[in-house]
C-alpha cells in the first residue's frame, strides 16, 4: 500500500491510496478518498491521439504536447454542448449576465457555413451534495443542494415534454420558440444551490448517465460528435468523492482537523501554494504564490476529469472543447474573516479573497479558480479562459463560440 506524505495546516499527515487519516492536535478523523470515477479514463499519448501525460510540474499530468485544433463547424456538424451552471449563493446576477448573451452564443453557430450544426444542449447544475453527509445546510438529498448530475430542464420554457435537453437539425427540433431564448430560460438555475459546488463531478455523472439507458440524460452524448463544455462558476470546483469525509459538518471550527464549515476548507485541502495554507486565521491577509491543484485525491484530480473527457473521444481529443468562466487564479489572498458557528457562537477563520469584483459596490465577485484553469488547460489550443466579472458577457460569448466554431 502506498503512503505519500502532504502538507494539512500545519501538519504532515499520511495519506493511503484509499483511507487518509488527518491528524491535527488531539483530533483524529478518517478521510475516505476514490470514489464515483474518481480517476478514470485512458491516457494520452499524443502521438497516437489518445491523452497520457507528462507533468506540467504542479502535480497535473498534461499531454505531452497540445491536441490538433479541432475543424471548423459548418452545418453539417454534430455539437455536443453542455453547460454547468453554478447555482449556490451569490450566482443569480452572474447567470443573467450569460442569459442576457446567449443570442450572440447562437448567433454565431447559426452563422457557420451552411447554417447551425445539428446541435444537442444541456444544462446541468454544480449541485452534488456533500459527499457521505446528507445533513450539510443547503447540500441536502432530494433539494436544490442535491440534483445528482440531471439534466435541469424546468417546464415553461418551451422545451416538448418529456424532453431533457435541446435538439436541434435543421428544421427538427424538440422545443418551440428561438433556440437562444429557450437556453436562457433553462440557464436560470437560481442560487438556492449547494455551497460546496461540484463543477468537475456534476459535469462527470451527468456524462456518465448520457450513456445510460433509460436516465434522463441518455441519447446526449453522439460518438461522432464535438463535446463542448462551458463552465460558469465563481467559485473553484470542489468535487469530493462520493465517500469523502472532508465536509463533515461536525467540524466547524479552526480548533477541529477540518477547520469551518465554509469554502476555505475545499481550499485548503485542494490547493497547494508556495506558503502552506493556514489552518487557522492569519492576523492579516497573507499573499499566496505558486497555487495549484493538490492533487492528492482528497479532492477528485484534475487529471482524472482531463482523462475522463478526453476518454470520451478516443483517438480524437480535438473532439473536446473546454470553456471556463470564473475568477482569475491571481491575485490568491488568505484573510482573516468571522464566521457563525452552528452552536451559535462566532469565530475568526481564514477565508479565501476575492481575485475579482465587478457590479455595484463589488456585488458580484468570484475567488480564484485554480482548479477550473489548469482542467481548461489541459486542452489548449481547443479551450477558452474567461473573467466571470466582466462587466458584460457579449465579448465572453462570442470569444467561446467563435473559437469553437472557427477551429481557429
Amino acid at each position: 500500500m502506498n503512503i505519500n506524505k502532504v502538507r494539512l495546516g500545519s501538519t504532515s499527515v499520511a495519506v493511503l491510496s484509499l483511507v487518509s487519516t488527518l491528524v491535527l492536535g488531539a483530533c483524529e478523523i478518517t478521510l475516505k478518498v476514490g470514489a464515483r470515477g474518481s480517476d478514470g479514463g485512458p491516457g494520452y499519448d499524443a502521438a497516437a491521439g489518445n491523452p497520457d501525460g507528462g507533468s506540467d510540474g504542479a502535480g497535473v499530468g498534461l499531454p505531452d504536447s497540445p491536441p490538433p485544433r479541432h475543424s471548423a463547424l459548418t452545418s453539417a456538424s454534430k455539437v455536443d454542448l453542455l453547460f454547468l451552471i453554478d447555482d449556490s449563493s451569490s450566482m443569480a446576477p452572474l447567470q443573467a449576465k450569460l442569459r442576457q448573451r446567449t443570442a450572440e452564443f447562437m448567433s454565431v453557430l447559426q452563422n457557420v457555413p451552411g447554417g447551425m450544426p445539428d446541435l444537442h444542449v444541456a444544462v446541468v447544475s454544480s449541485s452534488l451534495g456533500a459527499g457521505v453527509f446528507g445533513n450539510v445546510t443547503g447540500c441536502t438529498p432530494g433539494s436544490a443542494g442535491n440534483l445528482d448530475g440531471n439534466f435541469q430542464h424546468k417546464s415553461g420554457c418551451g422545451l416538448q415534454a418529456g424532453e431533457t435537453f435541446l435538439r436541434s437539425a435543421g428544421s427538427e427540433q424538440n422545443f418551440t420558440g428561438d433556440i437562444a431564448t429557450v437556453l436562457s430560460c433553462i440557464a436560470d438555475l437560481g442560487q438556492n444551490g449547494c455551497g460546496f459546488e461540484h463543477q468537475f463531478e456534476a459535469v462527470r455523472l451527468a456524462l456518465q448517465k448520457a450513456a445510460v439507458q433509460g436516465t434522463e440524460n441518455h441519447g446526449f452524448l453522439r460518438p461522432d460528435a464535438m463535446l463542448s463544455v462551458v463552465f460558469l462558476t465563481n467559485e473553484d470546483d470542489c468535487s469530493v468523492p462520493a465517500d469523502s469525509m472532508l465536509l463533515d459538518p461536525n467540524y466547524q471550527s479552526t480548533a477541529d482537523a477540518l477547520g469551518g464549515l465554509q469554502s476555505y476548507r475545499c481550499s485548503e485541502f485542494g490547493h497547494r501554494c508556495d506558503q502552506l495554507m493556514p489552518h487557522t486565521a492569519p492576523g492579516m491577509p497573507v499573499t499566496m504564490t505558486g497555487c495549484h491543484s493538490a492533487e492528492d485525491g482528497t479532492l477528485v484530480t484534475v487529471q482524472g476529469m482531463v482523462d475522463f473527457l478526453y476518454s470520451l473521444k478516443p483517438g480524437h481529443p480535438e473532439n473536446i472543447f473546454v470553456s471556463v468562466i470564473a475568477g482569475p487564479t491571481t491575485p490568491y489572498v488568505v484573510k482573516p474573516s468571522s464566521f457563525m458557528l452552528g452552536n451559535g457562537g462566532k469565530e475568526t477563520q481564514p477565508t479565501v479573497a476575492h481575485s475579482c469584483t465587478s457590479g455595484t459596490s463589488g456585488a458580484e465577485y468570484a475567488d480564484p479558480g485554480v482548479r477550473l484553469n489548469k482542467l481548461a488547460g489541459a486542452f489548449a489550443p481547443n479551450s477558452v479562459v474567461s473573467s466571470i466579472c466582466a462587466d458584460d458577457f457579449a465579448s465572453t460569448m462570442t470569444t467561446i463560440a467563435t473559437t469553437m466554431a472557427s477551429g481557429m
